[in-house]
């Protein structure tokens, strides 16, 4: 009897039900850790249930004021093994139609799902990359959202992490039980951080490349090319890349083939910052950095004071533009010996670029031809800082 407070399948009470505009049957869902949902069936709708298609929506009906539901998107190829792990896990604890496997249809199936709860929160699982690509969707759909701004935790699955590294989530996921995760991510605090667009213009006519989101850092040159030829090895052979140990080991191998070699970046780039030239040193990398964590948690900007820059934050609405030599420099920088060559602070960057050139995102390379390269402020949002036992804010 779906107008019962009480399941009549398992006898427990509940906050909350959706009604499923599919089969037009009510749908029970037991309150868990006041912001998530468990699995309960009616007898009459199990089935129902069991074979949702994911295109279809949960229509929100009643939620009471204090339920704040949980939508969880897993990378099952990130991490190895552990993505798929917590794809399982998190369809036990949770139902399983806020559990979605991220790499069959990507985020809209579960942003669509909850376009009609006005309060939710959301749990990536995966790399950066991952972390991005359900940003990037929640920005082109966010005007159809009734909760425009979901706070984002992350349990990291990548390589690097280096956002999760800053918002205190860890340098990766190290088997953490499933209930823990939910119970942190219901005890974080929410920040503030600054996204920014990346317009691409070739000269080349024919040759183009979308407008892209950039949460971490944008890089051109020696970074941008280890990068990319890690993703050509890892396109190659993929079940090799299983651990985030073999990862990095594959990173120092590519860079040590690189030591030799040399370019003069600061002769095949011209920068423009607030629209206002830059003379570039020689250098062969350039990086534009909005978090203080980069290639696996190095702080390539540093954390001595200097008088022609302020502070770096990560709301401060300001990228930090770096260079590094070579590779025997950013190893340097990796092992905190070291730090970048600053060169300036802005929130508008205009690059002309000369020659073809290695370039990422985030972590995702790619060769870009000549032309012109245009980074401005996005928006702000609002992911979600793990707290420790240590500290009890986690603000940045």
């Amino acid at each position: 009897n779906c107008s019962q407070t009480r399941c009549c399948n398992c006898r427990q009470t509940f906050a909350a039900f959706y009604s499923c505009c599919c089969f037009q049957t009510c749908l029970y869902f037991l309150r868990l850790l006041q912001f998530s949902v468990a699995v309960c069936f009616c007898p009459s709708a199990s089935v129902a249930l069991t074979h949702f298609p994911p295109c279809r929506s949960l229509q929100c009906q009643k939620l009471g004021d204090a339920v704040c539901p949980l939508l969880v998107f897993v990378n099952p190829k990130s991490g190895g093994l552990k993505g798929r792990e917590l794809l399982h896990s998190f369809r036990k604890l949770l139902n399983p139609h806020q559990v979605f496997d991220i790499t069959n249809g990507g985020p809209l199936a579960g942003l669509h799902a909850f376009r009609e709860v006005p309060r939710f929160r959301v749990l990536v699982c995966g790399g950066d990359g991952t972390v991005g690509w359900v940003l990037g969707v929640l920005e082109t759909v966010r005007h159809k959202l009734v909760c425009r701004e979901p706070p984002i935790g992350i349990v990291p699955l990548g390589t690097g992490n280096d956002l999760a590294r800053i918002l205190r989530w860890g340098p990766g996921y190290g088997g953490d039980d499933p209930h823990h995760i939910l119970a942190s991510v219901d005890e974080a605090d929410e920040v503030q951080m600054d996204r920014w667009t990346i317009l691409m213009t070739a000269i080349i006519k024919n040759v183009r490349h979308p407008e892209l989101q950039m949460n971490n850092y944008f890089g051109l040159g020696i970074d941008a090319e280890l990068s990319l030829d890690f993703h050509l090895a890892r396109e190659g052979e993929p079940d090799k890349f299983t651990s985030r140990f073999h990862n990095k080991g594959v990173y120092v191998k590519v860079g040590l083939q690189k030591i030799s070699r040399s370019r003069s970046l600061h002769k095949e780039l011209q920068l423009q910052v607030d629209k206002q030239p830059v003379p570039l040193p020689n250098i062969e990398g350039l990086i534009f950095i909005n978090i203080p964590s980069w290639g696996s948690g190095a702080d390539l900007w540093g954390s001595e004071a200097d008088g022609r820059f302020s502070r770096p934050r990560i709301d401060d609405g300001l990228l930090e533009v770096v260079g590094v030599t070579g590779v025997v420099h950013m190893g340097q920088v990796q092992s905190g010996l070291r730090c970048g060559i600053r060169i300036a602070q802005g929130s508008y960057i205009r690059l002309i670029v000369s020659k073809e050139l290695p370039v990422q995102v985030d972590g995702e390379p790619w060769l870009q031809a000549p032309g012109h390269i245009i980074i401005s402020a996005l928006c702000s949002h609002r992911p979600t800082g793990r707290q420790t036992q240590d500290e009890g804010s986690t603000s940045c």
